[in-house]
Protein backbone atom coordinates (compact mmCIF):
# COMPACT_ATOMS: atom_id res chain seq x y z
CA UNK A 1 0.00 0.00 0.00
CA UNK A 2 1.37 3.34 -0.77
CA UNK A 3 2.12 5.39 2.28
CA UNK A 4 2.23 9.10 1.43
CA UNK A 5 4.60 12.11 3.19
CA UNK A 6 3.32 13.82 6.15
CA UNK A 7 2.45 17.04 5.00
CA UNK A 8 3.81 20.46 6.27
CA UNK A 9 1.24 21.81 9.58
CA UNK A 10 -0.32 24.47 8.45
CA UNK A 11 -1.80 27.26 10.37
CA UNK A 12 -4.76 28.82 8.43
CA UNK A 13 -7.88 31.30 9.37
CA UNK A 14 -11.13 29.44 9.67
CA UNK A 15 -14.12 32.32 10.64
CA UNK A 16 -11.64 34.34 12.10
CA UNK A 17 -10.08 30.83 14.38
CA UNK A 18 -6.97 30.15 13.62
CA UNK A 19 -6.76 26.47 12.55
CA UNK A 20 -3.84 23.91 12.81
CA UNK A 21 -4.48 21.30 10.03
CA UNK A 22 -2.73 18.25 10.19
CA UNK A 23 -3.10 16.25 7.03
CA UNK A 24 -2.09 13.29 7.49
CA UNK A 25 -1.93 10.34 4.33
CA UNK A 26 -0.98 6.91 6.28
CA UNK A 27 -1.72 3.59 6.15
CA UNK A 28 -5.07 3.49 6.57
CA UNK A 29 -6.85 0.98 8.89
CA UNK A 30 -9.13 -1.23 6.57
CA UNK A 31 -12.35 -2.35 8.78
CA UNK A 32 -15.75 -2.41 7.72
CA UNK A 33 -15.93 0.20 10.06
CA UNK A 34 -13.50 3.43 11.12
CA UNK A 35 -12.74 2.91 14.83
CA UNK A 36 -11.62 5.30 17.23
CA UNK A 37 -9.91 4.43 20.38
CA UNK A 38 -9.11 6.99 23.00
CA UNK A 39 -7.23 5.36 25.77
CA UNK A 40 -6.52 6.83 30.09
CA UNK A 41 -3.39 4.87 31.27
CA UNK A 42 -3.03 4.84 34.42
CA UNK A 43 0.11 6.84 35.34
CA UNK A 44 -0.59 7.08 38.98
CA UNK A 45 -1.41 10.58 40.71
CA UNK A 46 -0.46 12.15 37.03
CA UNK A 47 -2.30 12.21 33.51
CA UNK A 48 -1.90 10.44 30.02
CA UNK A 49 -4.02 9.50 27.47
CA UNK A 50 -4.10 8.72 23.87
CA UNK A 51 -6.62 8.55 20.93
CA UNK A 52 -5.43 6.35 17.99
CA UNK A 53 -7.40 7.81 15.09
CA UNK A 54 -9.14 5.25 12.27
CA UNK A 55 -5.94 6.83 9.81
CA UNK A 56 -3.76 5.45 12.60
CA UNK A 57 -2.92 9.33 13.32
CA UNK A 58 -2.15 9.16 17.09
CA UNK A 59 -2.71 12.47 19.67
CA UNK A 60 -1.06 12.26 22.95
CA UNK A 61 -2.37 14.60 25.70
CA UNK A 62 0.14 14.65 28.75
CA UNK A 63 2.73 12.09 30.23
CA UNK A 64 3.28 12.54 33.92
CA UNK A 65 3.13 11.43 37.66
CA UNK A 66 3.50 12.81 40.71
CA UNK A 67 7.40 12.25 42.04
CA UNK A 68 6.75 12.50 46.05
CA UNK A 69 10.54 13.84 46.63
CA UNK A 70 11.95 10.53 44.33
CA UNK A 71 14.27 11.54 40.98
CA UNK A 72 13.53 9.37 38.15
CA UNK A 73 10.34 8.83 38.46
CA UNK A 74 8.83 10.33 35.05
CA UNK A 75 11.56 8.56 33.30
CA UNK A 76 10.63 5.03 34.90
CA UNK A 77 7.15 5.95 34.22
CA UNK A 78 8.22 6.51 31.09
CA UNK A 79 9.92 3.19 30.14
CA UNK A 80 8.33 1.08 32.11
CA UNK A 81 4.52 1.94 31.74
CA UNK A 82 3.74 4.41 28.76
CA UNK A 83 5.89 2.67 26.14
CA UNK A 84 5.00 -0.63 26.94
CA UNK A 85 1.50 0.00 26.69
CA UNK A 86 1.44 2.06 23.71
CA UNK A 87 3.44 -0.76 21.87
CA UNK A 88 1.02 -3.45 23.11
CA UNK A 89 -1.60 -0.98 20.92
CA UNK A 90 0.29 -1.19 17.99
CA UNK A 91 1.47 2.48 18.16
CA UNK A 92 5.32 3.47 16.62
CA UNK A 93 4.80 6.66 16.00
CA UNK A 94 3.13 9.47 17.89
CA UNK A 95 1.86 12.70 15.42
CA UNK A 96 0.68 14.73 18.02
CA UNK A 97 2.18 15.95 21.39
CA UNK A 98 0.25 18.20 23.49
CA UNK A 99 1.09 19.17 27.55
CA UNK A 100 -2.14 20.66 28.83
CA UNK A 101 -0.19 22.66 31.61
CA UNK A 102 3.36 22.55 32.91
CA UNK A 103 3.32 20.43 36.04
CA UNK A 104 5.44 17.46 36.51
CA UNK A 105 3.02 15.30 37.17
CA UNK A 106 1.90 16.04 33.10
CA UNK A 107 4.97 16.53 31.54
CA UNK A 108 7.89 14.48 33.44
CA UNK A 109 7.75 11.89 31.18
CA UNK A 110 7.53 14.00 27.96
CA UNK A 111 11.62 13.84 26.94
CA UNK A 112 11.34 10.05 26.29
CA UNK A 113 8.26 9.75 25.07
CA UNK A 114 8.79 12.12 22.49
CA UNK A 115 12.47 10.92 22.14
CA UNK A 116 11.31 6.94 20.99
CA UNK A 117 8.21 7.83 18.98
CA UNK A 118 9.44 11.43 17.22
CA UNK A 119 6.38 13.31 17.26
CA UNK A 120 5.10 15.71 14.36
CA UNK A 121 3.80 18.12 16.44
CA UNK A 122 3.96 19.55 20.09
CA UNK A 123 1.23 21.47 21.47
CA UNK A 124 2.75 23.82 24.20
CA UNK A 125 0.59 24.91 27.00
CA UNK A 126 -0.02 29.18 27.13
CA UNK A 127 1.89 28.83 30.68
CA UNK A 128 5.75 28.71 31.69
CA UNK A 129 7.52 27.56 34.32
CA UNK A 130 10.81 27.73 36.07
CA UNK A 131 10.71 23.91 37.60
CA UNK A 132 13.50 21.68 35.78
CA UNK A 133 10.73 18.90 34.60
CA UNK A 134 9.55 21.42 32.48
CA UNK A 135 12.66 22.92 31.44
CA UNK A 136 13.47 19.38 30.03
CA UNK A 137 10.57 19.07 28.30
CA UNK A 138 11.66 22.80 26.19
CA UNK A 139 15.27 21.32 25.82
CA UNK A 140 13.80 18.19 24.22
CA UNK A 141 12.30 19.96 21.60
CA UNK A 142 14.74 22.84 21.02
CA UNK A 143 16.41 22.60 17.88
CA UNK A 144 14.53 19.67 16.98
CA UNK A 145 12.45 18.90 13.95
CA UNK A 146 9.22 18.74 15.54
CA UNK A 147 6.92 21.66 14.72
CA UNK A 148 6.11 23.59 18.07
CA UNK A 149 3.12 25.98 18.27
CA UNK A 150 1.73 27.56 21.36
CA UNK A 151 -1.54 26.55 22.16
CA UNK A 152 -4.68 29.11 21.40
CA UNK A 153 -8.09 28.74 21.40
CA UNK A 154 -9.91 28.48 18.57
CA UNK A 155 -6.52 25.79 16.91
CA UNK A 156 -7.80 22.70 15.42
CA UNK A 157 -6.08 19.24 14.94
CA UNK A 158 -7.67 17.87 11.31
CA UNK A 159 -6.69 14.02 13.02
CA UNK A 160 -8.59 12.23 10.08
CA UNK A 161 -9.80 14.68 8.27
CA UNK A 162 -11.27 12.18 5.84
CA UNK A 163 -13.36 10.92 8.74
CA UNK A 164 -13.83 14.34 9.88
CA UNK A 165 -12.32 13.70 13.45
CA UNK A 166 -10.81 16.92 14.76
CA UNK A 167 -9.93 18.23 18.43
CA UNK A 168 -10.66 21.86 18.79
CA UNK A 169 -8.62 24.17 21.55
CA UNK A 170 -10.98 25.44 23.61
CA UNK A 171 -8.89 27.53 25.98
CA UNK A 172 -7.59 29.27 28.07
CA UNK A 173 -8.86 32.76 26.54
CA UNK A 174 -6.02 34.59 25.20
CA UNK A 175 -3.97 36.87 28.17
CA UNK A 176 -5.13 35.05 30.49
CA UNK A 177 -1.24 33.91 31.85
CA UNK A 178 -0.28 37.44 31.95
CA UNK A 179 -3.09 37.81 34.28
CA UNK A 180 -1.51 36.26 37.43
CA UNK A 181 -3.55 37.49 39.79
CA UNK A 182 -6.24 35.56 38.56
CA UNK A 183 -5.02 32.74 36.16
CA UNK A 184 -2.40 30.40 37.50
CA UNK A 185 -0.76 27.75 35.48
CA UNK A 186 -3.79 25.15 36.65
CA UNK A 187 -6.04 28.04 35.44
CA UNK A 188 -4.42 28.22 32.14
CA UNK A 189 -4.53 24.45 31.48
CA UNK A 190 -5.06 24.07 27.37
CA UNK A 191 -8.52 22.27 27.35
CA UNK A 192 -9.54 20.42 24.08
CA UNK A 193 -12.38 18.69 22.57
CA UNK A 194 -12.04 15.57 20.37
CA UNK A 195 -14.95 15.43 18.03
CA UNK A 196 -16.35 12.62 15.61
CA UNK A 197 -20.29 12.49 14.84
CA UNK A 198 -22.01 11.95 17.40
CA UNK A 199 -18.93 11.52 20.06
CA UNK A 200 -16.69 13.63 21.94
CA UNK A 201 -13.76 13.47 24.47
CA UNK A 202 -13.26 16.86 26.52
CA UNK A 203 -9.34 17.00 28.05
CA UNK A 204 -8.83 19.56 30.65
CA UNK A 205 -5.45 19.37 31.88
CA UNK A 206 -5.92 20.80 36.04
CA UNK A 207 -8.47 23.28 34.95
CA UNK A 208 -10.10 25.03 38.16
CA UNK A 209 -13.21 27.27 39.12
CA UNK A 210 -12.02 30.25 37.33
CA UNK A 211 -11.00 28.68 34.03
CA UNK A 212 -14.37 26.50 34.39
CA UNK A 213 -16.39 29.59 35.11
CA UNK A 214 -14.83 31.19 31.89
CA UNK A 215 -15.23 28.31 29.71
CA UNK A 216 -19.50 28.25 31.30
CA UNK A 217 -19.33 32.05 29.95
CA UNK A 218 -17.65 31.83 26.89
CA UNK A 219 -21.23 29.99 25.34
CA UNK A 220 -18.63 27.01 24.00
CA UNK A 221 -20.14 23.44 23.86
CA UNK A 222 -18.97 21.87 26.44
CA UNK A 223 -21.32 18.69 26.22
CA UNK A 224 -18.83 15.51 25.72
CA UNK A 225 -19.59 12.16 25.62
CA UNK A 226 -16.32 11.19 28.16
CA UNK A 227 -14.61 14.03 30.56
CA UNK A 228 -11.47 13.85 31.67
CA UNK A 229 -12.17 15.12 35.26
CA UNK A 230 -10.22 18.20 35.33
CA UNK A 231 -7.61 18.67 38.58
CA UNK A 232 -7.69 14.84 38.92
CA UNK A 233 -11.16 14.86 40.42
CA UNK A 234 -10.26 17.47 43.08
CA UNK A 235 -12.80 19.71 44.60
CA UNK A 236 -11.91 22.92 42.30
CA UNK A 237 -14.53 21.03 40.05
CA UNK A 238 -17.91 23.14 40.50
CA UNK A 239 -21.20 21.44 39.76
CA UNK A 240 -22.01 23.77 37.11
CA UNK A 241 -19.24 22.90 34.58
CA UNK A 242 -19.91 19.01 35.41
CA UNK A 243 -23.67 19.49 34.94
CA UNK A 244 -22.99 21.20 31.76
CA UNK A 245 -20.40 18.43 30.39
CA UNK A 246 -22.94 15.62 31.23
CA UNK A 247 -20.67 12.96 30.09
CA UNK A 248 -21.92 9.63 30.33
CA UNK A 249 -18.05 8.26 30.81
CA UNK A 250 -16.21 10.16 33.34
CA UNK A 251 -12.61 9.16 34.01
CA UNK A 252 -10.62 10.64 37.25
CA UNK A 253 -6.99 9.85 36.56
CA UNK A 254 -5.67 9.89 40.20
CA UNK A 255 -3.02 7.56 42.18
CA UNK A 256 -4.59 4.87 44.40
CA UNK A 257 -4.14 6.12 48.33
CA UNK A 258 -2.71 9.72 46.96
CA UNK A 259 -2.03 12.49 49.80
CA UNK A 260 -4.20 14.75 48.10
CA UNK A 261 -7.74 13.17 48.80
CA UNK A 262 -8.57 12.99 45.16
CA UNK A 263 -11.05 12.48 44.01
CA UNK A 264 -13.08 14.63 46.25
CA UNK A 265 -16.17 12.94 47.34
CA UNK A 266 -18.42 16.12 46.22
CA UNK A 267 -17.10 15.87 42.95
CA UNK A 268 -17.36 12.41 42.96
CA UNK A 269 -21.66 13.12 44.21
CA UNK A 270 -22.35 15.17 41.30
CA UNK A 271 -21.33 13.30 38.68
CA UNK A 272 -22.77 9.87 40.26
CA UNK A 273 -26.53 12.10 40.75
CA UNK A 274 -26.01 12.48 36.75
CA UNK A 275 -25.57 8.84 35.87
CA UNK A 276 -22.11 8.57 34.52
CA UNK A 277 -20.16 5.89 34.41
CA UNK A 278 -17.44 6.78 36.40
CA UNK A 279 -13.59 5.17 36.21
CA UNK A 280 -11.19 5.84 38.68
CA UNK A 281 -7.53 4.92 36.85
CA UNK A 282 -5.62 4.32 40.12
CA UNK A 283 -8.55 1.67 41.01
CA UNK A 284 -9.61 0.52 38.11
CA UNK A 285 -6.41 0.85 35.82
CA UNK A 286 -5.85 2.24 32.46
CA UNK A 287 -9.06 2.24 30.40
CA UNK A 288 -9.82 1.89 26.22
CA UNK A 289 -12.96 3.93 24.80
CA UNK A 290 -13.27 2.26 21.22
CA UNK A 291 -16.29 4.02 19.17
CA UNK A 292 -17.50 4.37 15.54
CA UNK A 293 -18.69 7.86 16.16
CA UNK A 294 -22.05 6.70 17.72
CA UNK A 295 -21.70 3.44 20.12
CA UNK A 296 -19.19 2.84 22.24
CA UNK A 297 -17.33 0.47 24.63
CA UNK A 298 -15.10 0.62 27.53
CA UNK A 299 -12.41 -2.19 28.45
CA UNK A 300 -9.95 -2.18 31.17
CA UNK A 301 -6.26 -2.56 29.88
CA UNK A 302 -3.65 -4.66 31.99
CA UNK A 303 -0.24 -3.31 32.55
Amino acid sequence: MKVEAIKRVRQVAVGGLAAIAIFCALSAFRTTRPILSVVFLDVGQGKCAVVIAPNGNTLMVDAGTQTYGREGVGERLATQRILPALARLGIRRLHVMVVTHPDKDHCNAVPIVARELRPVLFLSPAGNSSEPEWLSVKAAFQGSAVTTVIAQRGQRLWLDPRNGIVAEVLGPPSGAVARVSEWTPNEASTVLKLRWQEFSVLFTGDLGETGQRWLLQSGTDLRATVLDVPHHGSKHNTATFLRMVRPKIAVISAGRQNPFGHPAPETVKVLQQMGATIWLTGEQGSLLVRTDGRQWTLTGLTH
